[in-house]
């Protein structure tokens, strides 16, 4: 739980950056509180309950745990870099499309490679 709970607090960061800059253009109100903060948190914490949710039925080694915690954070990253690189003209933010493709893509490569990993190192004996 405290692995999880360390995880979403990415999600739950970029939420609260939202709820500011959101602030920035409209009064607090329960629509920002719901559609930034409450709204956004679970958007961009999807991928990792995804993962969790995946992870406490199949009990992977903690290896296998992190690497796809690290790649649902690794998309959110990329995606929040790409928000503030690419400014889309037409306002419509194409970048955020593709949060969840390119999170569970780095998911099943990130966790396939660490699984292969430790069977490989399983079966060296190193």
């Amino acid at each position: 739980m405290v692995v999880l709970l360390s995880y979403l607090s990415l999600p739950a960061i970029i939420a609260v950056t939202a709820l500011v800059h959101a602030l920035g253009r409209e009064p607090l109100g329960i629509g920002v509180l719901l559609g930034p903060l409450v709204g956004g948190f679970f958007f961009y914490a999807a991928p990792h309950l995804l993962w969790a949710a995946i992870a406490r039925g199949y009990k992977p080694s903690g290896f296998v745990l992190h690497s796809g915690f690290i790649a649902a954070s690794l998309a959110l990253v990329t995606v929040v870099a790409l928000s503030f690189t690419l400014h889309d003209p037409s306002g419509l933010p194409y970048q955020w499309l593709l949060y969840w493709p390119l999170a569970l893509v780095l998911q099943v490569v990130l966790v396939g490679a660490s699984i292969f990993h430790s069977r490989r190192q399983r079966h060296v004996g190193v």
